[in-house]
């Protein structure tokens, strides 16, 4: 019984470094593409409200947002470059001191993300130089 015992608990040990592993490759290999950088995403308000810690990446055609706590290489969150913008956030919104809250918006849709003033920038530029609504799709 003991044997059998330290067999099942050599094979968890072995599933959650080789888990750590995965998500510690993933999250260096999404950290080192050009473009990326750390954002928190705000979800719901009041009691529903959770803020997502993640990695966005300029893309070509969209802003692609990864979550951090997760083994998918596919964004969670994409949102087309076209008619992206950007604004501030709310005055009484509260963000850590090297950053700052911004509203990105989508087609409608409103999406706080918290980022670094450094990010803030390289996103507005991003936006503004892409395309825009009155361009024709070649």
């Amino acid at each position: 019984m003991p044997q059998a015992l330290l067999a099942v608990l050599a094979v968890a040990a072995v599933t959650a470094v080789g888990l750590a592993g995965l998500f510690c490759l993933r999250w260096r290999y999404l950290g080192t593409r050009p473009g990326s950088f750390p954002c928190v995403v705000i979800e719901g308000d009041g009691a529903e409200r959770r803020e997502r810690f993640g990695l966005a990446t300029f893309a070509p055609g969209s802003l692609d947002w990864f979550a951090r706590n997760s083994l998918s290489f596919s964004p969670v969150h994409r949102w087309p470059r076209r008619g992206l913008a950007i604004e501030p956030g709310p005055p009484d919104e509260e963000a850590p001191a090297e950053g700052q809250v911004v509203r990105l918006v989508s087609d409608g849709s409103v999406y706080p993300l918290v980022i670094s003033r450094g990010a803030s920038s390289g996103l507005r530029s991003w936006i503004e130089a892409g395309p825009t609504r009155s361009d024709s799709a070649t």
